[in-house]
């Protein structure tokens, strides 16, 4: 009996690299690598090359490769690969995107956007989506997240997607200039959210209809949704509602392929369907879009696992999240589990973020976010309609209650996490009383069983007061006199009090209830720091000025200010909350929060936080 040809079972520009590589083809091209042979010469170029192996620098091509088609024109079997991922994912219209989905969201502006235009964008968006506002100099009409008591990223509620919300935006913005636009150009929605929060896409695109010619959701973390009935109706390119031939604008999805599926880093995917009004986006100009952002340089081996990863989802796509929601599933019961037998003790444990229903299945229903509850810290109105992913865990620990007040016993997460790095393991987000692990397809029982052994034993370290030399050598290394004498029990108290004192979690939810005030378009910040008219100030002189920079904290990821838009006053509680930063960072080194837009300067042994504003007139206005 013939052995089956495994060739035949691979998608179409994967095979044509492969075969092309493998044939040993004499290259006067780039790269100049040249096969690889280029790296043998000395010491690290042949143990690079052993590391990698052979095969990835035979199929590190040179674009002038005609038989393999052209990646940017979407020619040849590149097409072909692209066409076979837009059936499978339910698409009209598919590129693979070589940079991520940061610029797969540019490409989106690009193809549909012009200065001037208004974009409908939620608070919590990635920083992508506000460079493309700046390099395409649109105006933003912003959709503001529910707050949530645990510091997590919140939803936007249902009631923004109306026509009376949208026109109020409009009428309130300083910087919209058509008052009377019918149709903002583009509405942009992050699904689901980094903590795992799903929309209802079908509604939300139905919503939307009337109210936007182009509708953008930014699933980078969610490429997975279309393989299992569990998130039917709920992502872009929902199949049931194009079939129904229902009202929707065009749709595009933006998805890191690479970040909860199976493809390279940097590997993404954009989806486009056009909608069922009578305006036809010409698909040209996302390719012409695309070509402004894409390298005429790529990388042959990163198109070709997107090209792997189409054909794994449509052999396999249904198994593999099927198996990921039950593993997923089964790590949250065995955490309730332990949750349990511990409270009964008096004792402390951590708290699965997730409905308080006894037994959840794979059901939607199970995981709704309903009215009335408060497991999930945020006030949720019957329309919003929004599920949890059971696949995004979050791990609450002791420290806040469901009303952001906080208790007398609490173990700070980023404490937590610093003894799970030293053990090996590394959760995707750290808040101040929140971890939040990801279970991709690929996380077995046995490593799920592994993070629980670990989560134990940082109980029974807790309980022993463990040395932090033992567990942070660096950083008391680095901190002698700090961190001497103590063990993480005492650490713990000692961090908690500090937050408490400083009500962080009341502080971080009430910076979402209202937005400061937009002074200048976004891009006219940028332009005045590429103008040289822009200054780093300290906390304590940026009330009043207008910001040049995204500030965003890690936790909880969502800006607190965005470019072009004015610091409110030092009371406030953006700046309350900036300077509580400032002050932990000071008392615990080695734990400092994350932040993006904002300088950290020493002087005379202490850190204090500066920001980037413009420059004042003479007037004392802002440039």
């Amino acid at each position: 009996m013939n052995k089956p040809n495994d060739d035949n079972l691979l998608p179409p520009f994967y095979k044509k690299l492969k075969a092309f590589a493998l044939r040993k083809n004499a290259l006067w091209s780039t790269p100049g690598h040249a096969s690889g042979n280029g790296l043998k010469a000395c010491p690290a170029g042949k143990d690079f090359y052993e590391f990698f192996g052979k095969h990835l620098f035979q199929a590190d091509l040179s674009s002038s490769v005609e038989e393999l088609g052209s990646l940017l024109e979407h020619e040849g079997a590149p097409a072909e690969a692209e066409k076979r991922a837009a059936e499978i994912f339910g698409a009209d219209t598919t590129f693979f995107v070589l940079n991520g989905t940061s610029t797969a969201n540019k490409v989106v502006f690009f193809a549909t956007v012009t200065p001037g235009d208004l974009v409908l964008v939620g608070r919590n968006c990635h920083k992508s989506i506000m460079h493309a506002i700046i390099m395409n100099e649109a105006i933003p009409l912003y959709l503001t997240p529910k707050p949530c008591s645990y510091g997590l990223i919140g939803p936007v509620d249902a009631m923004q997607f109306t026509k009376e919300s949208i026109r109020a935006k409009i009428a309130a913005s300083r910087l919209a200039t058509n008052k009377k636009a019918a149709k903002v150009q583009l509405a942009v929605l992050t699904n689901s959210t980094y903590d795992g929060i799903i929309y209802p896409a079908a509604e939300i695109k139905k919503k939307l209809t009337d109210l936007t010619h182009f509708l953008l959701f930014d699933e980078a973390w969610y490429a997975y949704a279309a393989f299992h009935p569990f998130y039917e109706g709920r992502y872009a390119m929902c199949v049931r509602q194009h079939r129904a031939n229902a009202a929707y604008p065009a749709v595009f999805a933006t998805q890191s392929t690479h970040k909860l599926l199976l493809a390279f880093s940097q590997c993404s995917m954009l989806h486009f369907r056009q909608g069922s009004g009578p305006n036809k986006l010409d698909t040209q100009s996302l390719v012409e879009a695309n070509l402004m952002h894409a390298s005429t340089s790529p990388f042959y081996p990163l198109f070709a696992s997107l090209d792997v990863n189409a054909q794994i989802m449509k052999d396999s796509g249904y198994e593999l999240l099927n198996k990921a929601l039950d593993t997923a599933i089964r790590f949250r019961r065995a955490v309730r589990r332990a949750h349990s037998r511990y409270t009964k003790r008096g004792e402390w444990w951590f708290q699965p973020w997730q409905p308080e229903k006894k037994h959840l299945e794979k059901d939607p229903q199970d995981w709704e976010l309903k009215p009335g509850e408060t497991w999930s810290g945020m006030n949720i109105e019957p329309e919003d309609h929004l599920i949890l992913d059971p696949l995004k865990i979050t791990l609450l620990t002791p420290g806040v209650n469901p009303d952001a007040s906080m208790t007398d016993f609490g173990i700070p997460a980023c404490i937590v996490k610093k003894y799970l790095q030293a053990r090996g393991v590394i959760p995707e987000k750290t808040g101040f009383y929140n971890l939040l692990f990801l279970f991709a397809p690929g996380v077995s029982t046995e490593r799920a069983a592994e993070l629980l052994r670990i989560l134990h034993d940082f109980k029974w370290e807790y309980a022993d007061n463990a040395p932090l030399a033992k567990w942070f050598p660096e950083i008391v290394a680095a901190n002698p006199t700090r961190y001497a004498n103590k063990g993480l029990a005492d650490l713990c108290k000692e961090m908690h009090a500090f937050l408490k004192a400083r009500n962080i979690m009341r502080k971080t939810a009430a910076m979402y209830t209202s937005l400061p005030e937009q002074a200048v378009p976004p891009h006219k910040a940028f332009y005045g720091l590429s103008d040289g008219k822009t200054e780093y100030v300290p906390l304590a002189k940026a009330s009043g000025r207008v910001s040049v920079f995204m500030v965003l904290p890690y936790p909880p990821g969502v800006p607190v200010i965005m470019p072009g838009e004015r610091f409110p006053q030092q009371d406030a509680p953006i700046l309350e909350f900036l300077r509580a930063n400032e002050a932990f960072d000071n008392a615990f080194p080695g734990f400092e929060t994350e932040f993006h837009g904002v300088k950290k300067v020493w002087e005379n042994g202490r850190v204090f936080y500066h920001v980037s504003v413009l420059n004042k007139t003479k007037k004392g206005g802002a440039v």
